[in-house]
């Protein structure tokens, strides 16, 4: 086999690697598949819009909203006022520019009531955050799951 041949076959290998790399993608992000977040199920949906509202909301930096989409049992706001929380994300060094949804962790039913008896159901969004260093304008990323509770119906914050 001449050196012209051997370079023919590897492109083909390599090619055929990559359009199956791009197969795989495409089928594992075709929507209702559950690896690119959407899903059939209403309780994720509203799992994932109490997400995007609270993620929206620190990404604009409009912290009466952020403060709002806490949950009232969330032991967070029972210890700390409206004042002392935004206090405290004003001396942050850091905001949040931009994040991306990976997935719904779980969604289950709270079972401890006695510590939480407002909460009706528990949630974990995992998500990928880009934070912005004031002091030196680096960018970082972090992963990290956030638990949403769910009260009188509707999905808050933790």
């Amino acid at each position: 086999m001449t050196v012209k041949k051997r370079h023919v076959k590897k492109g083909i290998l390599y090619a055929s690697m990559a359009c199956f790399a791009l197969a795989m993608m495409i089928v594992l992000c075709v929507p209702g598949s559950g690896f690119c977040g959407s899903s059939n199920d209403p309780e994720e949906k509203a799992v994932l819009e109490a997400a995007r509202n609270f993620l929206d909301a620190e990404v604009r930096r409009d912290y009466p909203a952020v403060y709002a989409c806490f949950a009232s049992s969330s032991p967070y706001v029972r210890s700390h006022s409206y004042e002392q929380y935004l206090a405290e994300v004003q001396a942050l060094p850091y905001r949040i520019v931009g994040y991306r949804i990976v997935s719904v962790s779980y969604i289950k039913d709270n079972e401890d009531k006695m510590k939480l008896p407002a909460t009706e159901k528990i949630a974990q969004v995992e998500v990928e955050l880009k934070f912005l260093h004031a002091d030196t304008q680096d960018l970082s990323e972090i992963n990290i799951g956030f638990v949403f509770f769910k009260e009188r119906g509707r999905w808050y914050k933790s």
